[in-house]
């Protein structure tokens, strides 16, 4: 099971790649980029949502839940009190790039939570996290200090609500305090 897992993970972050490179050099307009953008942070979500859900990493799950979603008010929050213009003008939530926040949220997670154990994976994670902002500049919705703050927000987001898996869980129970261990065989 866990091999399947990581060569479902590795085929993801492979068809991530692949399916970015041409549309890069395809990337006559900013209508591209701006799909490529949005492709990749489902991607980068996915991924890491795949990885947690597969291993049935509950507290994992309360993790990724967390980090994405403060991850999304905080940059909400922002582009309603900063107001922005984009570089395209079509409207005034520039600042910061959400795009860039989540898919540096989820890259954070997988790194943090998943990383130790999947070192040839992080790259890849951080590397269509950074496609995805150079995408949102690339489509003119963003700046690069709106990506750049997206990129730390996101960042910050996954290692605050982050922590490395574990197969030892302590938890508590009505008269102490429980130990579990799992392992695969």
């Amino acid at each position: 099971m866990r091999i399947t897992v990581l060569l479902i993970a590795g085929a993801m972050a492979v068809s991530m790649t692949g399916v970015a490179a041409p549309q890069m050099a395809a990337a006559d307009t900013t209508g591209n980029w701006d799909k490529l953008s949005t492709a990749l942070v489902f991607g980068l979500a996915g991924g890491a949502e795949l990885k947690t859900l597969s291993l049935h990493d509950n507290t994992g799950q309360i993790q990724f839940f967390k980090t994405m979603a403060v991850t999304l008010v905080v940059t909400e929050g922002l582009k309603a009190v900063v107001h922005e213009r984009r570089p395209d003008g079509s409207s005034n939530d520039s600042f910061p790039s959400g795009h860039a926040a989540l898919a540096f949220a989820a890259a954070s997670y997988f790194d943090v939570r998943y990383g130790a154990e999947n070192r040839t994976l992080v790259p890849i994670a951080y590397g269509a996290a950074a496609l995805t902002a150079l995408s949102r500049v690339e489509a003119r919705k963003h700046f690069a200090g709106d990506v750049a703050a997206g990129a730390l927000i996101g960042l910050a987001m996954g290692r605050t609500f982050t922590t490395a898996y574990t197969n030892l869980t302590v938890y508590p129970t009505g008269d102490g305090v429980g130990v579990n261990y799992t392992t695969r065989f």
